[in-house]
């Protein structure tokens, strides 16, 4: 059963066969299906999606993408449930698609942490991502989304905001501490630093340009270094003596990689966020490793948890995306942007209702 009447067919933004390059195009079709939840399954009608820099890799071929529509970052409404689903539990519900598509639950590797979980499946990747009308989704998988939180701007939080979160927490960084954030203007970083510092650490934030330097000051980052303007290893140091406690590294380029090792202090922890365009190595020798005792960990997504608690600081005003609204059919214009990092924040679009 529904709430209101599902049509067949559906409007999505959707890559064209063997169009994985570096100028790839998505097309606006309106003759896609509308998906049946199965059991255990929801249906979900989008009513925004936010745009992840990994979206752009798996459009441009840079990371495997066994489907044609991306997205992992989208808000809408419980329409339709399948069988062994609590129909009135679930209908008009509002919830979150995030890049954890679904997980075994059954594995070892789950009983451990489901969200490294070997069979997962990740939206936008190996299933229908969320720039589309309609999506189904393992209920036991979705967020719920609380309702003081305004839909466009909740959107960010399914994987800017929750990578950042679970990543900060990957530090075991104390209050009083340094924290580098490489990146920290853009989707990941900005809302990396409001966390951050709601947590107590001393945020170092590394980026480019004036717009990013007063979004990353105003959100509370204690220092704004322009890469393109100061050597930041030699100024991290000079700022914290021994080099900071932990880097979360958002950017991709080896460039960055190579500086976040260099500016941690012994003991310190990077933690692995930004994809890159091209495999690389990370810069790290054993003799670095083990004379300087350091740790290196990666981080794609948050658990169950930390979403809880990443939400209710998100409803304490602790933690708000700076977004810009676009239209889905605005896509490669966005695109194009986020390809020469001109994006402040994160870009939410509109999914057409």
């Amino acid at each position: 059963m529904s709430i209101a009447p599902i049509p067949p067919i559906q409007i999505a933004a959707v890559i064209a066969p063997k169009s994985t390059t570096v100028s790839a195009k998505v097309g606006i079709k309106s003759n896609r299906p509308v998906p049946t939840p199965g059991k255990g399954e929801i249906l979900v009608k989008l009513e925004f999606s936010g745009v992840c820099h990994s979206d752009l890799h798996s459009i441009r071929g840079d990371t495997p993408m066994l489907t044609d529509v991306a997205g992992h970052e989208g808000i809408g409404k419980v329409v339709k449930v399948g069988p062994e689903v609590d129909e009135e539990q679930w209908i008009g519900t509002r919830v979150g698609i995030r890049w954890l598509y679904s997980s075994c639950r059954q594995c070892e590797i789950c009983e451990v942490n489901h969200t490294v979980c070997p069979y997962q499946k990740n939206s936008g990747a190996n299933v229908p991502g969320t720039f589309q009308q309609y999506i189904v989704s393992p209920a036991l998988h979705v967020t719920r989304i609380p309702e003081q939180l305004s839909p466009d701007s909740a959107a960010p939080l399914l994987c800017a905001g929750i990578a950042m979160y679970s990543s900060i927490m990957k530090t075991k960084t104390r209050p009083g501490d340094y924290l580098a954030i490489l990146g920290a203007g853009g989707g990941l970083g900005h809302m990396g630093i409001q966390i951050a510092v709601k947590k107590g650490l001393k945020v170092i934030a590394i980026d480019s340009g004036g717009k990013k330097k007063e979004l990353c000051l105003s959100l509370g980052a204690q220092e704004f270094l322009d890469y393109r303007e100061v050597d930041i290893v030699q100024a991290v140091k000079q700022k914290t003596t021994f080099g900071v406690h932990a880097v979360i590294c958002t950017a991709n380029g080896e460039r960055s990689y190579e500086q976040s090792m260099h500016m941690l202090r012994p003991f310190g922890t990077l933690v692995c966020v930004g994809i890159p365009n091209k495999p690389f190595n990370l810069p790290a020798t054993p003799f670095d490793m083990i004379v300087k005792g350091l740790t290196i960990v990666g981080n794609s997504a948050g658990t169950a948890d930390e979403m809880e608690e990443m939400m209710a600081m998100a409803v304490a005003g602790d933690v708000k995306a700076h977004i810009e609204v676009f239209e889905l059919d605005d896509i490669n214009d966005v695109l194009d942007s986020m390809e020469r990092s001109e994006i402040n924040g994160r870009v939410v679009l509109r999914i057409p209702q």
